[in-house]
This record gives structure tokens, C-alpha cells and sequence, in this order.
């Protein structure tokens, strides 16, 4: 579908572009370490409070571990989302008015 619309290769100098479109593309996790945090979250997010603080007795690391891991995964998840806005930005910046917006 998209092939329909080739675009030219972005410039290799990113100071090419104008400063607000100057956005990072997010480094993205391997789909396996992504399907393994969301099969974490989803399990925390079924176990009670006593289940969880058994957890966090009987291993004082894993909470913070886990957090850190569903925090890391948050940022580039945000990360992610600006990308797409700003493409998005930028394409009804410059698009006829005509274009509706579905996002």
C-alpha cells in the first residue's frame, strides 16, 4: 500500500531538515523482549497486593527490576508516539486542507 507513494531518501545530515522536524526515530525493542514485558505486565496487573509483596519478600529486586523495565519500555513507547505525531504534524502542515484528519 504504501509503496504507491515513494518518497526520497530523508537527507543524511538531520540538521538538514527545519529544527521542528528534526525528531529521533525510537529505538525499538526486539518484538520477543516487547511480548515478553507485556506478558509480565499483564500477569502483575492479575496478581492481589499480598501476591505481589510475597513476591518483593522473597525477592527484594524483582519489583524494582520490574519497574524499571515497564518504565524504560513507557519512555520508548512515548518516544514512539511523538515520532508518529510529528509525521503526522508535518503531513497536515503541508497537505491541502482537503485531507481529513483520522488520528
Amino acid at each position: 500500500m504504501l509503496a504507491k507513494y515513494p518518497l526520497a531518501d530523508p537527507p543524511d545530515d538531520a540538521s538538514a531538515l527545519p529544527r521542528e522536524h528534526r525528531v529521533t526515530e525510537p529505538v525499538r525493542l526486539p518484538d520477543a523482549d516487547v511480548a515478553e514485558l507485556i506478558h509480565l505486565a499483564r500477569a502483575v496487573l492479575l496478581k492481589s497486593h499480598v501476591d505481589l509483596g510475597a513476591i518483593a519478600q522473597a525477592s527484594p529486586q524483582m519489583l524494582p527490576n520490574w519497574i524499571d523495565a515497564f518504565t524504560a519500555e513507557r519512555a520508548r513507547a512515548e518516544s514512539e508516539a511523538k515520532f508518529w505525531s510529528a509525521a503526522i504534524a508535518y503531513l497536515m502542515a503541508t497537505a491541502p486542507g482537503s485531507i481529513a484528519n483520522d488520528g
